[in-house]
Order: structure tokens, then sequence, then C-alpha cells
């Protein structure tokens, strides 16, 4: 009786509506991220818009954290640029590539080995090989990547690997954190350099990637 007497208090849980937790993510909650969402939204209509060319933001990078770049011998700097050009050529170029984009399946994978998922990975390594196979005539691509320390009272806590791409005027980063609480570091160190990069309004009306990357930090 009493398996039966919890099995249909639950059942009519399910009956009358949604859960009390569900009722409380719904108003309480969701009240809390639509006015998130509206402070974000005025925040970004009063944001004054400045562009630094990749050539300033190297500059700034080297004399505000005081580091050098990698050398192209570098393993961090292969395995960076092959990721960055695959990226970009993706992003810019797709039809360069020889293999034509299978698109991700539009249902969720139905096993470990959902034949449609491994069909769509395999696309996706062929055409990641493609594109660093492409020589500098057919796809160009300058990188600069540096390492900044991440320091809590004076002692190394984290690793951030920023990416500066000077043709396609790109950004972006990789993390090692030793512990969590250190994301919050790395974060800061992250936004100080997206926002010295900026935005113009040409990447604004696009709403390009260099856009969506400054109103993140917001």
């Amino acid at each position: 009786m009493g398996l039966f007497k919890k099995k249909k208090r639950r059942a009519s849980v399910n009956v009358m509506g949604l859960s009390p937790l569900t009722q409380d993510m719904d108003g309480r909650y969701g009240k809390q991220l639509r006015s998130k969402e509206k402070r974000r939204e005025k925040k970004e209509q009063a944001l004054t818009l400045i562009s630094h060319t990749p050539a300033e933001l190297r500059g700034y990078i080297e004399t505000t954290y005081h580091v050098k770049e990698l050398e192209k011998t570098d393993e961090r700097y292969k395995k960076a640029y092959m990721g960055v050009k695959a990226h970009l050529v993706e992003r810019d170029a797709p039809e360069i590539l020889k293999t034509a984009a299978i698109p991700e399946p539009d249902h969720p994978p139905v096993s470990a080995d959902d034949a449609d998922y491994e069909a769509w990975r395999k696309n996706k390594d062929v055409r990641f090989r493609e594109a660093v196979m492409l020589s500098p005539d057919q796809f160009k691509v300058h990188l600069h990547v540096y390492v900044i320390n991440i320091t809590v009272n004076e002692v190394p806590v984290a690793w951030l690997e920023v990416y500066v791409e000077t043709v396609h005027e790109y950004l972006a980063f990789s993390t090692i954190a030793l512990e969590y609480e250190e994301h919050y570091a790395i974060e800061r160190t992250k936004t100080d350099i997206i926002r010295f990069f900026g935005a113009s309004k040409q990447d604004r009306e696009a709403d390009n990637e260099r856009y969506r990357q400054l109103i993140s930090t917001l």
C-alpha cells in the first residue's frame, strides 16, 4: 500500500501540472533571468565601440602581461595552429574544402554508436584534416600564441593560452586551471584582453563572432 500511495502522489503531481521546483524556476528564477537579460540589453545599447588591430592587441598583451609569443616550433603552437586554421576555414571559406559538410543529425543519439552521428563525426575529422593541409596560397593564417601565467598571492594557479590571428582578426583562448575557483582569475584576464581588442560598428551590424565575443563580457 505504501508504494502504491507514493506512486499515486507522484502521478497526481504530473496530472495537476508542474512540480513546485519547476513552478519556482518558471516564476522567481524566470523573473530573475528576464531581469538579467534586460540589464544586459541596456549595457549592450550603452556600449561604446572601440576596436584595436591585432598588432595593437599583441603589443598590449606583451606589455601588460610581460609575455613573449611562443616559437612556431613549440608543440603548443603547432596544436593551436591546426585548431585555429580549421575553425577559420569552416567559418570563412568552407566551400574550398573538397569534402562537402554533413549537417549535424537533428535527433538525439539513439546509442553510443549511432550511425548518423558516427558519419557526422568522421565527416568533421576529414574536413579538419583537409583544412589543416591547405597551402598558404589557398588559405592564409598568421597566428601568434601567448601563454599567460595566472597567479594568486604570487603563486601560479592557472595558465591561459591566447591565440591572436592577424589576417582574419581572430582572438581565442584555451585555459588550464588547477582549481575550479581559479577560473574567476582566468575570466578576468580574458575579459581584459577581449575588451581591449573591442569591436567596430561594422562588427555590430554584422553581429559577427568578434562582436558576440565582446558582448559576452558584459
